[in-house]
């Protein structure tokens, strides 16, 4: 299963943390830890669902500068988990701060059943993952 979102966010920060991620969205929901290392970006979203509790969904996602904006590429992560994200995106300075487009895939293995009753529990557990991962990127979007 994979759940795609793009959000817009204008957040009132100074110019030069448009390269500074790591420095901009920790401590805000949905992300966990995020490191920088030089223009390699890494962390994970963190969501509760139903059935699995707290999930980490880890990502990998590179920075190219562009002068007063940066283009965020996601990349691929070496084995990645039944759980993972893709984050990239576009961010620019603006006045009153910086404004950021970002497009985020969830990628999900869920168990199948075997048998009907077994696959209907997975469609209801797909169904309020979905609910739960859509209501953390919503709060995301308000913060």
């Amino acid at each position: 299963m994979v759940l795609e979102k793009t959000f817009q966010l204008k957040l009132p920060e100074p110019p030069e943390h448009l390269l500074q991620p790591e420095r901009v969205f920790a401590g805000r929901p949905p992300f966990g830890e995020l490191t920088r290392q030089d223009t390699d970006l890494q962390g994970y979203l963190v969501a509760e669902a139903p059935l699995f509790g707290e999930i980490q969904f880890p990502f990998l996602s590179r920075i190219h500068p562009q002068g007063l904006a940066a283009r965020l590429e996601a990349l691929p992560l070496p084995e990645p988990p039944a759980f993972w994200a893709e984050l990239e995106g576009h961010g620019e300075v603006v006045e009153g701060g910086i404004a950021y487009r970002l497009t985020l895939r969830i990628h999900a293995t869920l168990p199948q059943g075997e048998k009907w009753g077994g696959r209907a529990l997975g469609r209801l557990a797909e169904a309020a993952f979905e609910r739960n991962v859509e209501r953390v990127l919503q709060r995301l979007t308000q913060a």
